[in-house]
Order: C-alpha cells, then structure tokens, then sequence
C-alpha cells in the first residue's frame, strides 16, 4: 500500500523528531567548547535542544490541525 504525501511527510517528521533528540542527547555529552563549536557552525547559531523543541513543536501543531479537519 502506497503513502499518501502527507502520510509521507507526517512519517518524516516523526523521523526527525527521533534524530534530533539523539542529537541532542549526544550533544549534552560533549565539553563545554565542543558545544560552542556546534552552536558557532549553526546556521541559526543553534544547538540540537532547539532543534527537537522545534521539531516536537511543529509535529504536534501539525497534528492538531489535522484532526481538526
């Protein structure tokens, strides 16, 4: 059975939500200054915790719009 696209799109989310909490697990482990390095490569000048908490943020609003629907 094939996905629908937004089937799809929803599964890729979740994926991301899965990645960016190993990041940021992996992430809290680092020194002080690796950390810095990260944020410092960052487009947004972001860490991996802002990543999952935008992630989470955007698949539950997601989800609550559709079952509005």
């Amino acid at each position: 059975m094939t996905m629908s696209p937004m089937d799809d799109f929803l599964y890729h989310l979740h994926k991301y939500m899965e990645y960016t909490t190993e990041m940021r697990s992996s992430f809290e482990h680092l020194t002080e200054r690796e950390q810095q390095i990260i944020k410092e490569a960052s487009p947004m000048s972001q860490g991996p915790e802002e990543l999952s908490k935008h992630a989470y943020e955007w698949h539950d609003a997601l989800y609550a719009t559709l079952q509005k629907k």
